[in-house]
């Protein structure tokens, strides 16, 4: 393999970090948030916090998070 079609993968660390730091604002602000302003049901403000979370977190910050540390890797 050719070394500048070499893909290098993050340290597994720094990824955990990063996830934990966006988790915290989320988990922390969404789920009071649906209880003042659309539920109190803990059942569906935790499926609704999960369908709000999960895709911020997979296709917001993790693609943003790599892209910018392959910037910084430039």
């Amino acid at each position: 393999m050719n070394s500048s079609n070499q893909v290098l993968s993050p340290n597994q660390h720094l990824v955990a970090t990063f996830t934990f730091a966006a988790l915290l604002p989320l988990v922390y602000y969404i789920p009071p948030w649906l209880v003042s302003n659309v539920t109190d049901n803990h059942f569906f403000v935790t499926v609704l916090s999960l369908m709000i979370i999960v895709p911020v977190i997979s296709y917001a910050a993790m693609p943003l998070f790599f892209k910018a540390l392959k910037k910084l890797a430039e």
